[in-house]
């Protein structure tokens, strides 16, 4: 065809002209197809990683994905029944990918988003401090925290840096090693260390064989502040021997115990709180593995006090 275009449509005939400006409209009508479809598939992709995020930040099942996407497909005749576009509408939901693979998928790709963030923030900090702690989870494993506090322009922010299994021993050098390790792998400057909070434990506080003793004397870490984390101070302190607030904790443990140990005085308190309408619809738990879990254990009891006279007399 192109061999005998200026044979069929001569140069400076309207003819020509009039092809010329056909063969453009349909140049642009197929770019025009493309154009919609790759808007249309952006604009999925957006939604459904929207989406993840939420299940993400909720802590639902990734499989809660495709439940979202039902109830979004069930209600759109409801909500989009005056909607010229509503088929359109339609056809948009039922292209969202959903499925659990996708969602897990868009979940890893958004913490490797807010990761990078993470470390991009670092590496423009004017400095930066730690607080760890060690604690074993539900299959033995010891789990070393690591959190990380830094300046963003005129405010501070605290983010979790991460989260090592040390998986045999728990020595100072262990610990010290798994730090080292993920401020290298990281590559966070070790240079703008201002200090570094743990708990007590020999392990941690040890001037030759623990955590803070062995970054003192590596020539990679600046002279930083090591400090005790004031709530383990509290924490031991509330369990010292004899101690007022002990005899506190235990008395209302052993109160707490006694309504949810025994199913019938379980149902009867709570049937007691629903006819009193109280805030609480239940006692909150305590276990000495969350100990932080006690001030709302105290709080909730001081505030069913009367609740529990009147049930226990």
């Amino acid at each position: 065809m192109h061999g005998d275009f200026d044979k069929h449509y001569p140069i400076g005939k309207k003819l020509r002209e009039d092809k010329v400006a056909s063969l453009k409209k349909k140049l642009h009508d197929q770019q025009s197809i493309f154009r919609r479809l790759l808007s249309s598939s952006d604009c999925a992709t957006e939604a459904f990683v929207k989406i993840s995020w939420i299940l993400a930040k909720k802590q639902k099942p990734y499989s809660d994905g495709e439940t979202v996407k039902a109830c979004f497909q069930e209600s759109a005749d409801s909500l989009f029944a005056e909607f010229k576009n509503k088929d359109e509408i339609k056809k948009q939901i039922s292209n969202l990918q959903l499925s659990h693979q996708t969602v897990a998928r868009r979940v890893e790709i958004i913490s490797g988003d807010v990761f990078d963030q993470l470390l991009c923030e670092l590496k423009n900090a004017s400095g930066f401090s730690l607080a760890l702690d060690e604690s074993c989870d539900v299959t033995d494993t010891e789990q070393l925290i690591i959190w990380v506090r830094y300046d963003v322009e005129d405010k501070f922010k605290e983010e979790l840096l991460a989260l090592v299994p040390l998986r045999n021993t728990t020595r100072g050098e262990d610990i010290y090693n798994a730090l080292k390790e993920c401020l290298v792998r990281n590559s966070i400057d070790m240079k703008k260390l201002v200090s570094v909070t743990t708990d007590g434990a020999p392990a941690m506080v040890g001037q030759r064989a623990g955590l803070i003793g062995l970054l003192m004397v590596d020539s990679d870490f600046p002279n930083f502040q090591a400090y005790h984390c004031i709530i383990h101070q509290q924490a031991l302190c509330s369990k010292l021997k004899d101690d007022a607030l002990q005899n506190v904790m235990n008395i209302a443990v052993k109160i707490v115990n006694f309504i949810r140990a025994h199913p019938l005085n379980h149902r009867q308190f709570k049937t007691l709180l629903e006819e009193y309408e109280c805030n609480y619809g239940d006692f909150v738990l305590h276990t000495d593995v969350r100990w932080l879990s006690k001030r709302k254990v105290l709080a909730s009891f001081w505030d069913l006090i009367q609740d529990v006279k009147i049930f226990r007399f």
